[in-house]
């Protein structure tokens, strides 16, 4: 339950998610999904990239004046990610100073869960779905894992993929325009 805080003058609310926060390419990114389901090793892929780590396990989100929600990482597991296997890891000291935040806004909520074939999943994007966090809605996207596919690429277009639509209005209806081409050219044959 969302409770008022005073550790931020512009924070009015805070709250906490079951996630990894990263960030990707400039977008805050937090990732969800069942325990088990791969987010941390996922984020440790990422940040190999490049990425950067706000919070592995549990998310600190506060909302803002503003509506915004800053993720930041309880301090006694600051730079710190579990990875079944090998235990607690301090990023930081890994990866260097680079490779950690202390807070990121959030712009996107990314579940990964575990591959059912009896479950349709999006297969055009077109369809835009939002995750509500203390009644802000966020773009999500809910990523199907299998064996073979590598998540933390399909997590890093998703980002990318994210910064296009936001910034460039005409991305999706051009997607649309490629589509209907190549179904028109289906019909003809």
């Amino acid at each position: 339950m969302p409770e008022k805080t005073s550790n931020k003058k512009d924070c009015l609310l805070a709250t906490t998610a079951h996630g990894v926060l990263l960030e990707i390419r400039g977008l805050g990114v937090l990732i969800i999904g069942k325990s088990g389901a791969g987010k941390s090793d996922t984020a440790l892929d990422l940040i190999s990239r490049g990425s950067k780590l706000i919070s592995d396990d549990v998310v600190i989100v506060t909302k803002s004046s503003s509506d915004k929600l800053i993720g930041t990482s309880p301090n006694r597991t600051k730079h710190l990610i579990e990875i079944r296997g090998l235990g607690i890891i301090n990023i930081k000291d890994l990866y260097g100073a680079d490779s950690v935040m202390n807070e990121k806004q959030i712009d996107i909520v990314i579940e990964i869960t575990k591959w059912d074939s009896n479950t349709e999943y999006d297969r055009l994007g077109i369809e835009e779905k939002n995750y509500n966090i203390m009644e802000v809605d966020l773009p999500y996207l809910l990523i199907p894992v299998n064996p073979g596919r590598n998540i933390a690429t399909i997590l890093e277009v998703a980002a990318l993929n994210q910064l296009l639509k936001s910034s460039d209005s005409e991305a999706k209806e051009r997607i649309l325009d490629q589509l209907e081409n190549v179904k028109t050219a289906a019909d003809i044959k």
